[in-house]
This record gives structure tokens, C-alpha cells and sequence, in this order.
């Protein structure tokens, strides 16, 4: 019986998880899917919200005095939407495989870690490839293949960090977990 509810279990974790993980890509897809107008407005308007927040609360606790005019806020996103957009591209990347390694992880039960790694990047590297080839569709994108080997990069960091989870905790529990049943 307890067999039982520990499959159940694991197949409910490995069903949520990948509806985390396809819920990512259907976001990534309709990011993709806007239009060069409107996916550069989006970000402009966004770091310029965030640059007026910071400043807002930076002027608020006395660590600046600074109130510059909407033209020179404007200015400033645009100057740095490019590089962030790159940013985000990596982050949004990391955070899919981190939902894949997990669920290959919790699939394979901890045992092919190897095998999981190399799934989670070619998954992650394969929906980047058809990604930005969906772009080459939409209105004023392109498909890049420097937002491939960005995407990937983003993908490799977020089986890194899962990595160390997986070494630290996993291996580290099962190690000390056989140390207490050989003392025993």
C-alpha cells in the first residue's frame, strides 16, 4: 500500500511539474508571437517603470535626489532594453530547465542524473531552434541564432543550480542516510 501512494504520488509531482513546464513554453511562444513594435513597447515600458519605482523609492530613503524628466527615463530604457531583453531571454530559458531537469530527475528517480542533464539541454536547445524559427513567422522578428546560444546558456545555468541541489541534497542525504544504516 505504501508502494502505492509513493507512485501516486511521483506521477502527480512529474504531472504537475511538466504542466509548469509546458505553461513556460506556451509563455515563451506568445512572448515570441508579439510583433516587433509591440515586444520592444512592452519592454520600454516595463524598464521604465522599473527605473521610476527604484528611483521613487531610492529618492523616498534618502539614498538619492534624483527626479529626471520622462524624456531622459525614456532614454534610459531604451538604452538599456536591448541588453536586458538578452537577459530575459537567458532567465526565462533557466527557468525552463529548471522545470525539466526536475521532472527527468523525479522520472528517472535520481539515478541517471547524466542522462536527465543532457535531456533537459537538448529539450531546452530544441524548443530555442523552434522558437526562434516561429519568430521568422511574426511580423518585424527575426529568428537569431545568437538567441539560441543565449537561450541555451540560460538553459545550461539553470541545470547548473539545480545541479548543486541535486549533489548537495540528493547525493548528500542518500550518503548520510547509508552512514546511519551501517552504524546501526
Amino acid at each position: 500500500m505504501n508502494l502505492l501512494k509513493c507512485e501516486k504520488v511521483k506521477r502527480f509531482k512529474i504531472v504537475l511539474l511538466l504542466c509548469f513546464a509546458l505553461f513556460w513554453m506556451f509563455g515563451i511562444f506568445k512572448l515570441s508571437n508579439m510583433n516587433t513594435t509591440n515586444s520592444n513597447g512592452k519592454s520600454i515600458e516595463i524598464i521604465g517603470m522599473f527605473i521610476e519605482d527604484a528611483l521613487d523609492i531610492t529618492n523616498e530613503y534618502g539614498i538619492t535626489n534624483s527626479y529626471p524628466s520622462n524624456q531622459k527615463v525614456q532614454r534610459a530604457s531604451r538604452l538599456i532594453n536591448a541588453p536586458m531583453r538578452k537577459v530575459m531571454h537567458a532567465s526565462v530559458y533557466f527557468g525552463l530547465a529548471f522545470f525539466i531537469i526536475i521532472v527527468l530527475d523525479i522520472i528517472f528517480d535520481n539515478k541517471k542524473y547524466g542522462y536527465s542533464i543532457f535531456l533537459a539541454f537538448l529539450i531546452c536547445v530544441l524548443f530555442a531552434i523552434s522558437d526562434e524559427f516561429h519568430q521568422t513567422f511574426v511580423n518585424g522578428r527575426t529568428g537569431r541564432i545568437l538567441d539560441v546560444f543565449i537561450d541555451s546558456l540560460g538553459s545550461i545555468v539553470g541545470i547548473f543550480f539545480y545541479s548543486t541541489y541535486h549533489i548537495v541534497y540528493i547525493l548528500g542525504y542518500k550518503r548520510a542516510k547509508n552512514e546511519n544504516i551501517q552504524v546501526s
